[in-house]
C-alpha cells in the first residue's frame, strides 16, 4: 500500500483537534491582549481565531493591555507620566485621559467581536483601591484590585458572551484606578476556575539559546523554532533565578507572572506572539504549539500502557507497519504483553509507544518504538528508548537488543553497537527472520559496581 504521508499527518492533526475539543469545551480561557496588536494588519484574524474558540464551546474572557495607548494618549494631551520600579504614577489629572485610552482598546475589540458574530460586553466589574504611598512614594491613582464580581461574569459567561475587562477598577465611592491589567488577569485566576491564560503580544515565547540551564531544565521540550515549548513551575523558576541577565524584561515579567497564576489556579500559561497567524489555534489544538507554556498540573509523561491504550497503540503502529519498519501485530498480539509496553502522553493523548520484552538469561528486547506522524521530529522517540533502557535494571537485564531495518544509525546516538545473532538468547536465534535479514543491535548495560 503506497504511503501518503501528507494524508497521515493530516488526519493525525484532526484527531488531534477533536481530542482537544472535547477536553475544553466549557472550560474558560482568559486572554490578555496587549494593545500593541491593534495596529497588526493580523489582528482581525487574531480576533476571528478568537471568536472560533468561543463557538465551539470554549468560554472566553479578555483583558486588554492599554499601557501603549495610554502612553499615546497623554503625551497628545502634554500629560507628563512617571513610572516607578515599572508601575505608572497615575495622577488625578491623567486619570480621565487613563480611562479614554482604555476604552479605545476596548471599543477596537468590540467591533472585531461584531464583525465576527460575537457577543463581547464590557462593564465596570471590578472593585479596587488605592495602592497609597509605599517607601514615600505616592502612586496616586494607581490601585490594586480588591474584589472581581464573580457571579456577573459567570452568567455572562453561561450566556455566550464575552466579557471585557477594562484595567480599570472602581473604589466604594465611585472613584477610578488604574490597575495593572497582569495584575486583573492573575485576579481572575484567583476568582475563577481558569484551564488557560494566554498572554497574547509581540513576543514570540523564550528561546533557549544562550540560556543557562541547571538541572531541572537541562532537558528542556523545544518547538520546530528552538522556542521553548513547556515549563513545569520549578523550571520556570529555576530559569528566572539562573537568567535575570540573559531574559529579556518582557520574558521575565512573563515567567513572573506564569508563576503567580499558576499559583493563583490557573492550569496553563501561554506566551503567544499575537502577530503570527494562527498561533493561538496551534497553542491551543497542538501538543507543542508556537508559544512557551507554563503548568502546574501533568502536561507529559511516559507510563506504562494498559488495556485502553490498546487502539492507540495499533494506530500510531500502522505506519511503520505499512512502510516494513514494524512487523504487523494484533490487537491480542499487544494486550498480551501490555505490561511490556510504554506511552508517551500529553495531555491524555498517546503521542508514542515502545516495549521492552523479556526474553530471559538477563536479555531484554527494545521493540515496537513509534511515534505519532506530526512528531516525529520532536524527540520523543529519544525520550521512550531512554526510559525502556532506564527500566532494564529493575527486570534484571543485562543486555537490550533490537532489530530494525531502518534505524541503525538513530540507535548508535543511543548506545546500541553491531551485534551478531549468535550474541542473541538461543530462544531468540530461533525466531529470527532470515528472509526479513533485520540488523541486530545490542546494548550493554553496566551493573551498579561498575561491571559489565
Amino acid at each position: 500500500m503506497e504511503i501518503n504521508e501528507p494524508k497521515l499527518e493530516l488526519i493525525s492533526t484532526i484527531r488531534e483537534v477533536f481530542s482537544y475539543i472535547a477536553r475544553f469545551k466549557g472550560q474558560l480561557f482568559i486572554l490578555k491582549i496587549e494593545d500593541t496588536l491593534l495596529e497588526s494588519p493580523l489582528f482581525p484574524v487574531l480576533i476571528r481565531d478568537i471568536v472560533q474558540l468561543q463557538k465551539i464551546g470554549i468560554q472566553v474572557l479578555i483583558v486588554p493591555g492599554t499601557r501603549c495607548s495610554i502612553d499615546q494618549k497623554l503625551k497628545t494631551y502634554g500629560i507628563p507620566t512617571e513610572f516607578h520600579h515599572g508601575v505608572r504614577l497615575t495622577s488625578k489629572e491623567a486619570m480621565p485621559i487613563v480611562e479614554l485610552a482604555s476604552m479605545g482598546v476596548m471599543e477596537a475589540l468590540l467591533s472585531q467581536l461584531t464583525a465576527n458574530g460575537c457577543n463581547g460586553v464590557q462593564g465596570n466589574w471590578v472593585q479596587a483601591r488605592s495602592l497609597g504611598i509605599v517607601d514615600g512614594i505616592d502612586y496616586q491613582r494607581t490601585g490594586k484590585v480588591e474584589r472581581i464580581q464573580k457571579d456577573i461574569l459567570l452568567r455572562l459567561l453561561n450566556d455566550g458572551f464575552v466579557p471585557i475587562l477594562p484595567p480599570i477598577g472602581w473604589n466604594k465611592l465611585g472613584h477610578p484606578y488604574n490597575v495593572n491589567s497582569t495584575e486583573l488577569a492573575t485576579s481572575l485566576c484567583e476568582n475563577l476556575q481558569v484551564a488557560k491564560l494566554f498572554y497574547i503580544g509581540s513576543q514570540e515565547g523564550i528561546r533557549a539559546e544562550g540560556l543557562t540551564r541547571g538541572p531541572r531544565t537541562k532537558d528542556l521540550e523545544l518547538n520546530a523554532w528552538g522556542v521553548i515549548s513547556a515549563l513545569d513551575i520549578h523550571q520556570a523558576k529555576e530559569l528566572l533565578a539562573l537568567n535575570q541577565e540573559t531574559l529579556q524584561h518582557t520574558q521575565i515579567d512573563y515567567l513572573r507572572n506564569a508563576i503567580q497564576a499558576c499559583g493563583a489556579g490557573a492550569n496553563r500559561v501561554h506566551l503567544v506572539d499575537g502577530r503570527s497567524q494562527g498561533s493561538i489555534l496551534h497553542e491551543v489544538f497542538s501538543s507543542r504549539g508556537d508559544g512557551t507554556m507554563v503548568y502546574t498540573n501533568q502536561y507529559s509523561s511516559v507510563r506504562t500502557a494498559t488495556a485502553d491504550d490498546v487502539p492507540d497503540i495499533l494506530r500510531i503502529m500502522q505506519d511503520y507497519i505499512d512502510r516494513g519498519y514494524l512487523i504487523p501485530r494484533t490487537a491480542e498480539d499487544v494486550l498480551e504483553k501490555i505490561n511490556d509496553y510504554l506511552v508517551y502522553v500529553v495531555d491524555n493523548s498517546i503521542l508514542g509507544c515502545g516495549a521492552l520484552h523479556d526474553w530471559g538469561y538477563g536479555f531484554g528486547e527494545v521493540a515496537a518504538i513509534a511515534i505519532d506522524a506530526n512528531y516525529r521530529s520532536s524527540g520523543l522517540g529519544e525520550i521512550i528508548v531512554r526510559s525502556l533502557i532506564a527500566q532494564a535494571p529493575a527486570h534484571k537485564l543485562r543486555k537490550l537488543f533490537l532489530l530494525t531495518t531502518q534505524a541503525t544509525d538513530w540507535f548508535y546516538t543511543l548506545g546500541f553497537r553491531d551485534a551478531e545473532l549468535e550474541e542473541l538468547p538461543r530462544n531468540k536465534q530461533e525466531k529470527y527472520d532470515r528472509k526479513r535479514n533485520s540488523r541486530i543491535l545490542m546494548h550493554d548495560l553496566e551493573a551498579k559496581d561498575g561491571s559489565r
